[in-house]
């Protein structure tokens, strides 16, 4: 017995969420490729020389960390502590 997933139709249809995927996959590895250039990078109580890419993770992540912080401290805020 065939499902709905088996008429010729549906094996016809383009699978838009691969080519997503394969276009975010290839915007990526160019932008690893465009950004590997070593740059130095101050701290606060010592300097270090690193590839761009980590670096621009690193604050993504981050950012990524205190806006979650931040949105859950004033969501506890707004409730009353709770």
């Amino acid at each position: 017995m065939e499902g709905p997933d088996s008429s010729p139709a549906r094996k016809r249809d383009t699978p838009w969420t691969l080519i997503v995927l394969g276009v975010l996959a290839l915007y990526a590895v160019v932008i690893a490729l465009k950004n590997s250039d070593k740059v130095r990078v101050d701290f606060l109580f010592f300097s270090t020389s690193t590839r761009l890419l980590p670096l621009i993770i690193l604050c993504v992540a981050i950012g990524f960390v205190g806006g979650f912080l931040f949105e859950r401290m004033r969501g506890r805020r707004s409730t009353g502590g709770s």
